[in-house]
Parts: C-alpha cells; sequence; structure tokens
C-alpha cells in the first residue's frame, strides 16, 4: 500500500482528495497539510511517505516560493503537483523535480492512476479533461519536434505515459541499449538535459495531448522523404 500527504489547498479539497485516495485498492492517505509548516512537520515525523500531493494554491513565504518549496520536498519524496492552472507550469514544476503534474480538473481516476504511476517511477502529466486538451491542441507547434524521427517520437509518447527504458524495449521489439540510444539522441537534438525535461517538452510542443493522444500513436513524418 503506497503512503499519501495531501497538503495545500482549502479544507473541502483536502478532504476529498484523502477520499479519493483511501478508497482505491493501492493508496492510503497518511496525512494531510494546511500549509507547508504543517508538511515540513509530518515530513519530519517520518511518516514514510511514498509520494505527497502538493496543491499548487498552497502559498509560501521562503525565496524561490512554490517552486522551492517542490524542489525541497522532492528532496525526501516523490511529488505531485496538483492544480497547475496551464502548461506553462509543466516545465518549471519538473525542473524543480516533480514526478506529477496535474490539472485541478482531472478525474478521480485519473489522479489515482497518476499516483499510482508516480510510485512505481513513472512521471505524469495531465492537465485537464477534454475541454483544456482541445485548446492546447491549437497550440501544437509542429516545428519543435521537426528534428526527431518518427521512432524517437514514438519513444518520446510511450516514455511520457510513464513507461521504462525495458518495457517500450519490449513493446517496440528493441533491445533496451537501443531504447536508451535513441533517448541519449532527442536529449542531444533540443539541447535538453534529463529525461524528465523531455517529457514536459512532449507535452508543451503538442506532440502530446492529455487524453487525446494514445500511447500507441505513431505521428506521421512532419516532411516527405526526399
Amino acid at each position: 500500500m503506497n503512503k499519501v500527504i495531501v497538503a495545500g489547498g482549502p479544507s473541502l479539497v483536502r478532504t476529498a482528495l484523502t477520499r479519493v485516495i483511501d478508497a482505491s485498492d493501492t493508496l492510503r492517505a497518511v496525512g494531510t497539510a494546511a500549509h507547508s509548516e504543517e508538511l515540513a512537520d509530518l515530513l519530519d515525523a517520518d511518516v514514510d511517505a511514498d509520494v505527497v500531493l502538493l496543491d499548487r494554491s498552497l502559498h509560501t513565504g521562503r525565496q524561490g516560493g512554490f517552486t522551492a518549496l517542490v524542489t525541497e520536498i522532492c528532496a525526501v519524496t516523490r511529488t505531485v503537483v496538483f492544480g497547475a492552472p496551464s502548461a506553462q507550469e509543466v516545465d518549471a514544476q519538473v525542473r524543480a523535480g516533480a514526478t506529477g503534474v496535474l490539472g485541478a480538473d482531472v478525474s478521480a481516476a485519473q489522479l489515482v492512476a497518476a499516483l499510482e504511476t508516480v510510485c512505481r517511477g513513472g512521471l505524469v502529466v495531465a492537465l485537464g479533461t477534454a475541454p483544456a486538451v482541445n485548446r492546447a491542441q491549437a497550440r501544437v507547434t509542429p516545428e519543435l519536434t521537426r528534428d526527431l524521427s518518427v521512432r524517437e517520437r514514438e519513444i518520446l509518447i510511450l516514455l511520457s505515459s510513464g513507461q521504462d527504458t525495458a518495457s517500450i524495449a519490449r513493446d517496440l521489439g528493441l533491445s533496451p541499449l537501443t531504447v536508451k540510444t535513441h533517448i541519449t539522441n532527442m536529449l542531444s537534438k533540443l539541447g535538453i538535459r534529463r529525461r524528465g525535461h523531455l517529457i514536459a517538452f512532449a507535452y508543451e510542443s503538442g506532440l502530446i495531448v492529455p487524453g487525446i493522444t494514445p500511447t500507441s500513436f505513431i505521428p506521421p513524418p512532419l516532411c516527405a522523404p526526399s
């Protein structure tokens, strides 16, 4: 059973999130915190949480604000940010170390699935349901993914769905070394240093559209072969 701390947000929201978590078969809420000081006390009390679900509305007086708080928590345990207002939030929170960034209008099933994926070591970005997704789709900028091959884009989609190198290799019939090589090539092409930043790029560029892009989807080449 994976242990979750729910921190920040209105009391009613924390209560609702706790009930959703406790209703699952794999998660259990082990504490709630109204503000960053209470969260620090919980973490210092050694509750052995597997993940902190951190509401984006939580205010903190520390230098660097909310992003600095995310970095501090990530040094102790996995962190999922809940209530991200826009796609622009994704990169900042992933850079800070968050392994999950969720919009405020995700469903209960999406929340549970995201927490389960993060507890298994994956990274999840889900910014909302269909109406928000359609707006995101309008911001697709194909030129950002133009330098990636079809295979690289396929691997990036699977990576963004929370799969690790071994499962991607198995699904695509490749060796793990080949998958790692493709990931390294993507990092180099895009000037990105970490896998988490690759996933943030996949969402911000429009390559991944939450709720629409299936994990088996392979984007067509953006340019006709010469």
